[in-house]
Formats: C-alpha cells, sequence, structure tokens
C-alpha cells in the first residue's frame, strides 16, 4: 500500500485533467463516502485548473494523505511541439536514422496520399551529432568514446541554448557502457540527460532512439509543471503524498516523472480504465469496452477478462512510443465537437472541438458554432435548467440559435440536424468501438459497454445499439470516473531486455533467469522508496516472432509454463492476428519484459440506499423527428434494482443518462446504473 491512512491524512484526492474540465474526487478513507466537482480546464496552465479545484474542494490539506493526478502536458508540448531545445548525440553514421525511421508511413490513413510529407522529427539535424564510438552486435565494445570529444561538444551546446540532451549509440542495448560514460559527463553540464537503454533497453535504434528524444523533449516542460505543482501541495501540507498516473495505467512518483516523463505522454484515458477493472470486480463483470467520451474526444479501450490491455507500441502524430502503454483508441468526437457543412453540403461533426471556452453556445460563454452538446440541447435530452458540472447554467436559447444557423443553409429543421449531428457523432464512436472489438477478432455482442466522462452516459446507449452490445453499465460519479480512477491504479514499474535467439530449452532458462533478475531490481526500486512489496504482481511478457518476420507479438507468460505450452501459446495469438500458423517454422524470442505491479489502497464501495423512487418531472424531448412526453429522474431518486422503461431521462451534477426506447435501467447495489437492451 501506498501508505496507511489515519484521522490527520484520511482523504484521498483524485484529479483528471481533461481538454474541456478538470474533474476532482474527494475519497474519505473514514466515512468511505466520495464527493466530486468539476472546473474548467486551462490548457495554458494546468496545473492552476488542479489548485483551483483543491481550493473549491475546501477539504483542510493537512487531511489530504495522497493526490493523484492524470495530466496531459506532455500529450500537449508533443502535439503542439512545444518541448525544448535538444541535442542528439549518436554513433558515426547513425545521424539520420530519426529522419529515416521505417519503410512504412507512420501516420494512419496516409498510404494512398500522394504528396504525404513525413513528420518532422523533434531534433533538426543540426542539432543531431554523430560521435566517433562503436559498440558490436555481440556487446563488445571496439571504440571507446572520446571524453575530449564530448567535453568539448558539451560546451558548444551550452553556448548553442541546449537545454536537454539524448544520447543513443548503436547496439548499446547490448552494452551500455559507452552512454553510461556520456551520460555522466554530459550530467556534469545539463539537468537533463536521457540514455536511451534507461528508456528503452530493446533492439531496434530508430525505435530506442525515438523514446529517447522524445522523453527529452518534454523533459523540462514536465519537470517545471512537476515541481510547481508538487511545491504548491507541499506548502499546503509536507506529508501530503502526490502521484501522476502513467500510460500503462499505473502511478509514477514525482521522481519517476521526472526522470521518464515520456511514459506519461498518455496519462489522460488511463485513469478511467483502471476505475473500469476496480468497479468490474465489485460487479463481476469481466468482458468490457470501456467508452470515455468528454468534451473533445471518446477513448475506447478493450478489457478481456479483468486485466489491463496493453499493447507495447503506439503511433503518436507520427513518431513512436515504444514502451507498455494501454491499448486506447482515441476519435475527435465529444461533446464540444463542432458540426459543420462541408463545400459539397455534407454534414462533418469534429476534430474541432469548441472546448471548455468559449466552449458550447449552450454554456453562454461567448461560444456560438454547434456542437454535440447544442445537439442534445435542442432535443431537450440536456435540460434548459440543468447545470454542467455544477456550476455552468444551460442556455436553450443560444442552443437553438447555433442549431439553426446550421439548419437553415442545410434545408432542414433544427430538430432534424440536431439529431443528424448525433447520428454521426455516435457513429464515429461506434466505429472506434468496432476497431478495437470486431476489427481486432473480438464480437462487441460478448462484451458490456462501461461508459462515463460528461458526455458518455448521455451517447452510451445509442453507440451500443449501433455496435448490437446489449448490456451497458454508467458507473456512479460518471464525469469525473477517471478522476475516480487515478486512486484505483497500482503503482507500475517495467523493465525489458533483448534475447534475440531461437526459443528452446536454453533460450527458455536464460528468459527465466533475466524474468528472476528484473522482478528483483524492479522490487529493490520499490524498495528503495520505502514501499512494502508484500503485495506486489510481476506480469512476464515476450516478444516473439517466427524466423523472418520483421515484428513480434507480445505474449503473456507464466514463467513456470513448459516449452511447448509457451510456443502454443505465441502460436495462438498469431493465428488470432493474422489468421494462420506457420507451423515448423523456428520461433524466435526477442525480448522478455518484467511489469510489476504493485497495488495501492483503492476507495471501498458501499452500499447504496436509494432515494424516493419517484422522477422529478415530464418533460418533452425529441425521438425520431417526434417530441414525446418522457419522465426525468434525478439519480438520487432511483431506488435499487426498480426497473425504469425508456425513453427516459437520468440527471446527475456530473452526467446526463439517456435511456432510449426499447431499453431498461436500473440502479444496482454500489450506485451503477445498468442499462439493457430488449
Amino acid at each position: 500500500m501506498i501508505r496507511s491512512v489515519d484521522k490527520e491524512d484520511s482523504l484521498l484526492v483524485g484529479i483528471d485533467v481533461g481538454g474541456t474540465f478538470t474533474d476532482l474526487v474527494l475519497y474519505n478513507t473514514q466515512t468511505r463516502s466520495f464527493s466530486a466537482l468539476k472546473v474548467p480546464s486551462n490548457r495554458d496552465k494546468p496545473d492552476e485548473a488542479i489548485i483551483s479545484a483543491l481550493d473549491k474542494s475546501d477539504a483542510d490539506p493537512k487531511c489530504i494523505g495522497l493526490i493523484v493526478h492524470g495530466t496531459t502536458v506532455a500529450t500537449n508540448a508533443l502535439l503542439e511541439r512545444r518541448g525544448s531545445k535538444v541535442a542528439f548525440i549518436t554513433t558515426k553514421g547513425f545521424r539520420d536514422v530519426l529522419e529515416l525511421g521505417r519503410t512504412t508511413r507512420l501516420v494512419p490513413k496516409t498510404l494512398y496520399v500522394p504528396h504525404f510529407n513525413k513528420p518532422k522529427a523533434l531534433v533538426d539535424r543540426c542539432d543531431r551529432y554523430a560521435v566517433e564510438e562503436r559498440t558490436e552486435s555481440d556487446g563488445s565494445i571496439t571504440f571507446d568514446i572520446n571524453l575530449i570529444e564530448l567535453e568539448n561538444l558539451a560546451r558548444q551546446l551550452q553556448s548553442e541554448g541546449v537545454e536537454a540532451v539524448a544520447i543513443g549509440f548503436i547496439n548499446s542495448f547490448k552494452n551500455p557502457a559507452n552512454e553510461l560514460k556520456a551520460e555522466k559527463l554530459f550530467g556534469k553540464c545539463f539537468d537533463y540527460v536521457s540514455i536511451s537503454t534507461e528508456v528503452l533497453n530493446e533492439i531496434r535504434e530508430f525505435e530506442r532512439f525515438s523514446v529517447c528524444v522524445m522523453n527529452s523533449y518534454v523533459q523540462p516542460v514536465m519537470a517545471r509543471y512537476g515541481s510547481a505543482l508538487s511545491n504548491e501541495i507541499e506548502r499546503r501540507s509536507k506529508h501530503t503524498s502526490f502521484y501522476t498516473v502513467g500510460s500503462n495505467g499505473g502511478l509514477l512518483s514525482t521522481e519517476a516523472i521526472k526522470n521518464q516523463p515520456v511514459r506519461s505522454i498518455l496519462s489522460g484515458p488511463a485513469a478511467g480504465v483502471a476505475a473500469t477493472i476496480h468497479l468490474a470486480k465489485e460487479i463481476n463483470l469481466e468482458n468490457i469496452i470501456t467508452l470515455d467520451v468528454g468534451g473533445t474526444s471518446s477513448d475506447v479501450a478493450l478489457i478481456a477478462n479483468s486485466t489491463f490491455p496493453l499493447k507495447r507500441e503506439t503511433i503518436f502524430e507520427g513518431m513512436i512510443i515504444k514502451l507498455p502503454q494501454l491499448d486506447i483508441h482515441t476519435v475527435g468526437a465529444g461533446g464540444g465537437s463542432i458540426a459543420s457543412l462541408d463545400d459539397g453540403g455534407g454534414l462533418q461533426v469534429g476534430p474541432e472541438s469548441a472546448g471548455a471556452v468559449p466552449g458550447p453556445a449552450a454554456y453562454g460563454r461567448g461560444g456560438s458554432l454547434p456542437t454535440v452538446t447544442d445537439a442534445n440541447v435542442v432535443l431537450e435530452r440536456l435540460g434548459a435548467n440543468q447545470q454542467m458540472g455544477g456550476s455552468l447554467c444551460i442556455d436553450y436559447e443560444k442552443a437553438v440559435t447555433a442549431i439553426s444557423n446550421i439548419a437553415i443553409k442545410a434545408g432542414i429543421t433544427s430538430e432534424n440536424m440536431a439529431e443528424a449531428i448525433l447520428r454521426l457523432a455516435v457513429a464515429k464512436i461506434a466505429a472506434a468501438v468496432q476497431e478495437i472489438s470486431a476489427m481486432r477478432g473480438h464480437d462487441p455482442r460478448d462484451f458490456t459497454l462501461v461508459s462515463y466522462g460528461g458526455a458518455g452516459p448521455l451517447h452510451a446507449a445509442l453507440v451500443a445499439a449501433e455496435v448490437g452490445i446489449k448490456n451497458v453499465v454508467i458507473p456512479p460519479t460518471p464525469g469525473a470516473f477517471s478522476a475516480f480512477g487515478t486512486l484505483c491504479s497500482p503503482l507500475t514499474k517495467d523493465k525489458s531486455e533483448t534475447v534475440l535467439r531461437p526459443m528452446n530449452a536454453d533460450t527458455l532458462e536464460t528468459a527465466r533467469h533475466i524474468n528472476n533478475e528484473l522482478s528483483s531490481k524492479l522490487r529493490s526500486e520499490f524498495e528503495n522508496e520505502k514501499r512494502s512489496t508484500k503485495e506486489i504482481y510481476f506480469e512476464m511478457q515476450m516478444d516473439m516472432r517466427y524466423e523472418g518476420q520483421a515484428h513480434e507479438i507480445t505474449v503473456a507468460v507464466d514463467p513456470a509454463l513448459s516449452l511447448d505450452q509457451i510456443l502454443e501459446n505465441f502460436e495462438k495469438n498469431f493465428e488470432k492476428e493474422y489468421g494462420r500458423r506457420d507451423t515448423g517454422r523456428v520461433i524466435e524470442l526477442v525480448n522478455v519484459r518484467i511489469i510489476a505491479r504493485l497495488p495501492v489502497e483503492s476507495p471501498i464501495w458501499t452500499e447504496v440506499k436509494g432515494g424516493s423512487g419517484n422522477p422529478k418531472e415530464n418533460r418533452q424531448i425529441y425521438v425520431s423527428g417526434k417530441s414525446q412526453n418522457v419522465p426525468i429522474w434525478a439519480r438520487e431518486d432511483l431506488i435499487q434494482d426498480r426497473v425504469i422503461t425508456g425513453p427516459a431521462v437520468i440527471e446527475e451534477m456530473s452526467a446526463t443518462t439517456y435511456v432510449p426506447a426499447s431499453w431498461f435501467a436500473k440502479l444496482g447495489h454500489v450506485g451503477e446504473l445498468s442499462l439493457r437492451r430488449s
């Protein structure tokens, strides 16, 4: 556990910094009660939104034992190319590896674009330096680095205003000696130095160099952000622990974020997956598709057998991130997505978003462009008397005006345009669900859709119907569920080592030795951080391939399995991925990877009592071009297991749930809403 909680620090705080809102969840370990709130995000100064949320919560800083947050700072630095000035030091002859990349395009959907421009490397060629050194493929060193050459280079880089240095030498994964020497020398002159073998100790220089450079690029930005935030938290209370959710769904300490901020690039959506796994154990769900619909985008993940859906590589804006991370698919459709007509009169929704400011027209903050949120207001699924996030009042007239402006151009009514916008938004989100399920060999009908985020419950049943899913779960406080998830995430570390040998009995023995060695190192790292390792869980992964394959498949492995069992697991996974086996071909072991997870003191779900059992009002809403009188429920008034027949609307502070016709909803024992299609 992270820490024992006493009365003086009985509050756990989870914070999710989104593109539109920053959500905060406050959990009292003594009373086992939750509270949640939202504040508008500040894209330029995200730490200010966090501090604002803490201030608004009125929580006594002396009672806060733990703060965990998900952040998009590193993500935005990469997206907007607002990182630091980086110098890349590499082996002579490999200066252009970052430029050359792979033979395949790393930007999706550009294969047939005739005038495709490759994304620019994070480091300009003039800032990439090749030095005399050579480590051979067997780990032997032919040329030691020239320390005098490096000292002169370091002085030159200082004069040129370089802020961070990335070092990546060929074959260093076999022997990092030259990288370590270079790191020591440059560390005397620069605060931020990354070496490739510490960030990613695996074969393939392009991937290894790319991740190393990416780490250096965001390191000063994240260090300044993390220091400012942690200093402010420490000023309020010196005993409060502070963590960040990493891309793999685990927690990263302030020190880990300082050294390897690249591991937080996909921090934002990861916490919701952790929260879902926590909820799934409580309500006995195994196969789940998560749907997080925010103001700017929707994030989708597939969870099989209640395990973290990890992948080892992501293509991010044409850049390779070859590190363990949650397998999350993102599409540019959310509550703030802007609707428009193209030159041919066709309707488009997203990827542009109105954000938090000015936001949708219905927010009354100066936004005038029609959005998905405005469409829901026009259809009155979002009521004019409802407060978004507990503070923003809905302006019905401004939403109508925004939708009318585009409806007139299309020659249809505002209500018909609003329904068209919703259908298109739902279709885009449904395509993302299909992408991570049916297109990967999973039948979505075998899964339950768990939907959260400010706009998730409003569209969940519609998306489910589109892909054939019959069961939907809306968790408690869905609009702040990712913030809640930060408190469910385990402390996570990982290490890997390249083997690159045919898979046989000797290779398996080598893999087991690596497993023991890396597990011991990870355990020691936790112990050095003064963590109890009694409940630590280790997961062993093997990257394997048929001899001659360009790329490998990752297989989760129990080290106690026999060689035949491991080979069979690989071939099953290969067949699932490619639809066939190459029985009889030599199988190679490329990498061994160990992931260590240390559980934290997660919130405990309590039995809900339920409320009055009566709807608070009836309202006319538009369904399929017609106005219908439907009941409007406050979620706190629902009674456990009492069935609500759709169409109906269920409102709460953080979100609104829409129950379509032919769907039924009921409240579960920990406050979850279960929706089922007849």
